[in-house]
């Protein structure tokens, strides 16, 4: 099923007890079959973060994860808003940052992608991450009219690597980007 809302809504839970951290994997494992719309992921830093549609749907995932599938003490944080935007132009600035040893100058705009295009991002209908980089280019280069070279140099998607943000390298007779790829591509 395709669902319109998407899990914005975050809370972080632990065990009480330092023993019961196994159950409570195995319960998060279980919420996640349990509810399409609940978002489970386990942090680098150790936390266990649940997300939800709104705070009624994780007071209600929150409460089955307490009763039904660990049956332990668990203490959760507050909940936090995602925060998310969208730009309805080509931005007016040109945003310059420094590297850190001085020596490098990165420029950088934000623009839309416009509603077609971002939907078929959304549906992996032949621009998405996973499709092949040459059909992608001339897919966008023939009905979305991006220059070609650009089409061939796009970096990431974001959210998680597949959502409707592009992260495009635009820079031409610079060399040496693919080095900072990576760290571009984190920041994004």
């Amino acid at each position: 099923m395709k669902y319109s809302v998407s899990p914005v809504v975050r809370v972080a839970v632990r065990a009480k007890h330092a023993q019961d951290l196994p159950k409570l994997v195995e319960g998060l494992k279980k919420l996640a079959k349990s509810d399409p719309l609940v978002l489970v992921t386990h942090e680098e830093t150790g936390e266990h973060i649940i997300a939800g549609c709104g705070e009624l749907h994780i007071e209600i995932c929150l409460n089955d994860l307490k009763k039904e599938f660990t049956n332990i003490e668990i203490v959760e944080s507050d909940p936090i808003v995602t925060y998310k935007e969208t730009c309805e132009g080509s931005s007016s600035v040109i945003c310059m940052s420094k590297s850190p040893n001085k020596h490098n100058r990165l420029y950088c705009t934000g623009a839309p992608l416009g509603a077609d295009l971002t939907d078929r991002v959304e549906n992996g209908k032949g621009v998405s991450s996973k499709d092949e980089t040459k059909e992608r280019a001339k897919i966008l280069s023939e009905e979305f009219e991006w220059d070609k070279s650009e089409a061939l140099k796009i970096w990431s998607y974001g959210p998680e690597n597949n959502g409707p943000n592009i992260l495009v390298d635009v820079t031409k007779g610079v060399q040496f980007m693919n080095e900072i790829k990576d760290s571009m591509e984190s920041a994004f």
